[in-house]
């Protein structure tokens, strides 16, 4: 008999939304942006290693879906810190905001397709994804534009998919807390 893998969907997705979050206040221009740097060693270490390691063992698990997510997301936030902490400095200013707008619109895709998949799994997961998606067409859009308005935007709708994240992530400690559900997600009925 195998070793029974813990479902590590409520640490992948607190890690995404946290980082995310924290991205969101400043995005949405709530907190001061000389601040900024504190998201880079959230998003190397919280964002991005722990949903790496999360992918891992929803490979293991047998669980293609995750594996995907997490393992696109994961990397998406290292890829991110090291932008700002290692390359972003390397590119010229005039070409930035295009730069982003390109790494931002292909992350869109990808979420888009996550978004499409997660219509068999519950309703709360495929609003968070379309939320995801919807924020980085406006992030990419604000950095390529450039518009601060719509970066601004951005950052709300990170902050609403942030939070209904976490919500997400409760509902999964719960129900393995309590051993039923507690917090509705709107499963899916299987045909």
């Amino acid at each position: 008999m195998g070793v029974k893998m813990a479902d590590g969907t409520a640490w992948a997705v607190t890690a995404f939304s946290t980082t995310s979050f924290m991205l969101g206040l400043y995005n949405a221009g709530l907190v001061d942006p000389k601040g900024l740097a504190v998201v880079l060693p959230v998003a190397f270490f919280f964002g991005g290693l722990m949903q790496v390691i999360v992918a891992i063992l929803e490979i293991q698990s047998g669980n293609p879906f995750g594996a995907t997510v997490f393992g696109s997301y994961g990397p998406f936030w290292l890829i991110l810190g090291a932008i700002n902490v290692w390359f972003a400095h390397s590119i010229p200013e005039s070409a930035m905001g295009s730069a982003m707008a390109v790494f931002l619109a292909m992350w869109a895709v990808i979420s888009l397709y996550f978004t499409l998949a997660s219509l068999r799994t519950n309703r709360v997961l495929t609003v968070i994804l379309a939320l995801i998606t919807l924020a980085l067409i406006l992030l990419g859009l604000g950095a390529g534009l450039p518009s601060s308005g719509l970066t601004v935007i951005g950052g709300w709708v990170t902050l609403v998919f942030a939070t209904l994240g976490w919500y997400y992530a409760l509902a999964h400690l719960l129900q393995f807390t309590y051993g039923r559900d507690v917090l509705p997600l709107g499963r899916v009925k299987s045909a």
